[in-house]
């Protein structure tokens, strides 16, 4: 859903950042700016992959209410509605 896939998008964004601050800044020791250094990548990859659910989520909600108001301006009302072919 959308906003699954928000909260994916914006958690590892924040991973991303945290984590790539803190490699940068240096003040971490060896150990721990390599951790950091891997799970700003993870969160760097799992940031990319909230980002195309977004966009796919997007797209089929999209797809969805267009073919809802394409069946419901389809539809005939009154005099124009079809009437039952006698047998």
């Amino acid at each position: 859903s959308i906003r699954v896939a928000a909260i994916i998008s914006i958690v590892s964004a924040i991973v991303v950042a945290l984590a790539s601050y803190e490699v940068v800044r240096g003040t971490q020791s060896a150990a721990v700016t390599r951790t950091l250094a891997v799970v700003a990548l993870l969160a760097l990859v799992a940031f990319v992959y909230g980002l195309i659910e977004l966009a796919l989520a997007v797209i089929a909600t999209t797809a969805e209410r267009r073919r809802k108001a394409r069946e419901d301006t389809e539809r005939r009302k009154g005099d124009r509605a079809r009437k039952p072919t006698p047998h």
